[in-house]
């Protein structure tokens, strides 16, 4: 087997439900040698009288270790929605593009250090949502919550600073454009502050709370999540209030709870409830939508985790927009 081949088996095999998911990487796992590895992620969801079918994920990404003190990872997504003629949209979307500086002390003497710094440059994940900061391949459910689809931030470009205290608790700070990703310039001049502290109270047990300000915009919240045995538990709240666009002011909270056991190593069944309250103003007129999805599902893993099989059968009640079931079947490949 080739050098190349063994790194990408490596990989997949690696994949793991992250207790404290984050933009930093673990440069001992990496090489000075660039590393290949990603996820093609295919979808068909029946609703009613209607069936689709997509690829709604192709990512590859690349790491690498120039330096013991750098990592640089790149990484992007070839699934995306420009695929039409006169589509603005492009077919190939830059997702992370970012370098990793930590002391060069932090990786020589890990085991005698109390203290694990880590700066962070360039375009990355925001260190605001749980769910997010999750990767997608890896996710329980096919689909991320509606509270955290709708009203977290994504990826931007900027600045992100980590500071762990041993396995203790984690402070996360970014400071970023607040235009998203793939957007070099800040037009309104208007920086967002992100902050997210994780404190670990049993050793697979995190439980963290964040603030994300830009200028009257504001969202905080809080999320958890223990493993232990097969078994899965995690939540998360958020809440935002603020200007949602220069003419609407938003007030919304929800969140999400979800629960999975692994009856076997490769049978997971999984269940997760989500709740939305977003009442937003546009001069004297107020709109409240309320939505509520119970997701039923169960999961299909091969050894390692380089295929997994997701069917997730779902209860949206969204009143003027959808009420009904909708089922879910999603098929991931990591290599």
């Amino acid at each position: 087997m080739t050098p190349g081949l063994v790194l990408l088996v490596m990989q997949a095999a690696g994949a793991q439900y992250p207790l404290a998911p984050s933009p930093v990487l673990d440069l001992h796992t990496l090489t000075r040698e660039l590393r290949l590895s990603g996820y093609v992620s295919a979808r068909e969801t029946l609703r009613r009288d209607t069936l689709t079918a997509v690829i709604n994920r192709a990512r590859l990404t690349a790491q690498v270790l120039p330096a013991p003190f750098a990592a640089l990872r790149v990484q992007a997504d070839f699934a995306a929605t420009g695929l039409a003629r006169a589509d603005t949209v492009p077919a190939i979307v830059l997702t992370d593009a970012y370098i990793e500086l930590v002391p060069p002390a932090t990786i020589a003497r890990t085991g005698t250090y109390a203290l694990h710094p880590a700066l962070v440059v360039g375009q990355f994940r925001t260190p605001f949502s749980l769910e997010f900061l999750t990767p997608f391949s890896l996710l329980p459910t096919a689909n991320r919550s509606q509270p955290i689809d709708r009203h977290t931030t994504r990826r931007d470009i900027g600045v992100l600073g980590q500071l762990a205290v041993g396995h203790t608790v984690t402070f996360t700070g970014a400071l970023v454009n607040g235009e998203g990703p793939n957007r070099l310039t800040n037009p309104d001049g208007r920086e967002m502050a992100i902050g997210r502290v994780t404190v670990f109270p049993l050793s697979r047990l995190a439980v963290a709370a964040k603030y994300l300000g830009q200028g009257r915009d504001h969202r905080w919240g809080y999320d958890l999540r223990w493993m232990d045995h097969g078994a899965l538990v995690e939540g998360e709240f958020l809440a935002r209030r603020g200007p949602f666009t220069s003419t609407t002011t938003v007030d919304a909270r929800g969140g999400y709870a979800l629960a999975a056991y692994r009856i076997r190593p490769w049978l997971q069944p999984v269940i997760k409830w989500e709740h939305l309250s977003d009442r937003r103003t546009t001069g004297a007129t107020t709109t409240i939508n309320l939505l509520t999805y119970t997701t039923v599902g169960i999961n299909v893993l091969s050894s390692g985790e380089g295929i997994r099989l997701l069917v997730d059968g779902i209860y949206k009640s969204e009143p003027g927009v959808f009420t009904g079931e909708e089922l879910e079947v999603q098929l991931i490949a990591i290599f």
